[in-house]
């Protein structure tokens, strides 16, 4: 019986240790003490804790970054409810990724001498380990500047918050949020010019500036805008040898637009010419811009716009200080055209502009056509006087004058010239300069204005200076002709004749 007693319990007991066994479920309260679940840390070691399984002698586990794993026999055992894990900085300084994400896996073995099983593993994670500084980093602005802000393009990978920038060196600069473009002023020194930056992301890992794009080298210069000078429209000519694309084609007859171009700093400039026909039906231009003198290099092509349309050419290698002649020929798309509109505008590297805008007539007697244009230097005054053989709408003139070829011209005269030649009759025209001193330079500008109010230049004088300087400079005007010529001499003969028979009388 008794015998019979201790069989029953042995085996009861088995039962239950086999139940026991199957009935294993997971440890619980597995976190870490260290790290936050989900979220960034540049803590290279994780430390974890979890609650006492009951019957467990040896707790098996694993750290990896494999999201669902089993623990088996294979893996790290300890008796303790909490581990700390190794140093993970080399493997998260080996991986492609700035982040690391890492789980935390971990078993433990129930039962007995009769028989034993795992518990389920229990996984956390993740844990994303951050020791890399942004990566890819960049910086660019404009190679050369006449401003002193400029706009600053800027990237980095790995998900950058701040940076850094700076005109001395990295880091001496403000932290300040992370963007792709910003506006950034250089120093107040011209020349060139380095900017420096860092970036660094939420966890404060820094860019250290060993990247060869972490700095933009700018050069600041010193720049003026370049100047269309002595803009001027002269007369309509007969384009010969060149026929417009036109329902029975035509020989053009079109403007030709002359100007200088200036650029203190020289170079590269751009210009852009842009058309509007303000009377025709047709909205069309086939424009050719030439050099006459060869003065400069430029792109020379005849391109066919539209309304509002704008054609760029570049001039290239400009020479600094000096002035280069150039010429536009307007030619129109068809006979109905009758007037337009041009506007040039200048642009150097440095985004400095210049713009001339002028509306004319497209036909054959343009504006005023000039027989004569002459300065005469006398001894009290300069002498000024303009011949025309026609003049279309003129509503008359007036003068201007500079004391150097590329001044500032002002006008002289206090009213306007009325104009009083007509489109198949020009007429005489003159004007006494008092205002002028003795031994000085003068250049003189002849401008037409037109019945709309349009200003434009007819002539720029040479050089010339007020006569009395020395005995060999004197010209008198001793008849008060406004000129001086032998009737001046006749006339001092004359003066003298009469003096002589008085005294003997």
């Amino acid at each position: 019986m008794k015998t019979t007693l201790k069989t029953l319990a042995f085996i009861t007991s088995y039962l239950l240790s086999i139940i026991a066994a199957y009935a294993a479920d997971s440890i619980q309260n597995v976190h870490s003490t260290t790290h936050q679940l989900n979220g960034y840390d540049t803590d290279t070691e994780i430390a974890m804790s979890w609650d006492a399984y009951t019957g467990a002698a040896d707790y098996y586990y694993a750290f990896n970054t494999v999201e669902n794993y089993t623990i088996t026999d294979f893996d790290n055992t300890t008796p303790l409810t909490s581990i700390t894990s190794d140093d993970f900085q080399n493997a998260v300084n080996q991986s492609s990724n700035s982040a690391v994400a890492y789980y935390f896996h971990i078993a433990t073995k129930t039962g007995n001498f009769f028989g034993w099983t795992w518990t389920e593993t229990t996984s956390k994670g993740p844990y994303y380990i951050d020791i890399k500084a942004p990566s890819n980093v960049n910086i660019s602005g404009p190679e050369t500047t006449s401003t002193q802000v400029v706009t600053l393009n800027l990237y980095a990978d790995d998900n950058p918050t701040e940076m850094n920038i700076s005109n001395t060196n990295f880091g001496e600069g403000t932290w300040v949020p992370y963007a792709t473009s910003t506006q950034w002023s250089l120093k107040s020194e011209y020349g060139s010019q380095t900017v420096f930056v860092l970036f660094r992301d939420a966890l404060g890992n820094t860019t250290d500036g060993s990247s060869p794009n972490a700095k933009t080298t700018i050069t600041y210069i010193s720049n003026t805008a370049p100047d269309i000078r002595n803009f001027l429209v002269d007369e309509a000519k007969t384009i010969t040898g060149t026929t417009i694309p036109y329902t029975g084609g035509f020989t053009p007859v079109g403007p030709q637009i002359l100007f200088d171009l200036y650029d203190n700093e020289g170079g590269e400039i751009v210009l852009e010419v842009t058309s509007s026909n303000l009377a025709a039906t047709t909205l069309e231009y086939t424009r050719t811009i030439v050099d006459p003198y060869d003065a400069i290099e430029i792109v020379s092509k005849t391109i066919t716009t539209t309304d509002s349309a704008t054609t760029t050419y570049t001039i290239t290698d400009l020479t600094a200080d000096e002035e280069k002649p150039i010429s536009l020929i307007i030619m129109p798309s068809s006979e109905s055209i009758t007037s337009a509109v041009i506007t040039l505008t200048v642009k150097d590297s440095g985004g400095l502009t210049d713009t001339e805008t002028i509306t004319f007539n497209l036909t054959e007697d343009l504006l005023v056509k000039l027989s004569e244009f002459s300065v005469t230097p006398l001894s009290d005054h300069i002498h000024v006087k303009w011949q025309t053989t026609s003049e279309i709408d003129t509503a008359g003139f007036i003068l201007k004058r500079s004391e150097t070829k590329d001044g500032l011209y002002t006008v002289i005269t206090e009213r306007l010239i009325p104009a009083t030649g007509s489109s198949i009759a020009g007429a005489s025209y003159s004007y006494r300069d008092n205002q002028v001193d003795s031994g000085k330079h003068y250049f003189y500008q002849l401008v037409e204005i037109d019945l709309d109010n349009n200003e434009r230049i007819c002539m720029v004088s040479s050089q010339v200076k007020r006569s009395g300087d020395s005995d060999d400079d004197i010209n008198y005007d001793a008849n008060g002709d406004n000129e001086v010529n032998i009737g001046d001499v006749i006339y001092l003969l004359q003066q003298l004749t009469k003096f002589q028979e008085s005294e003997s009388r």
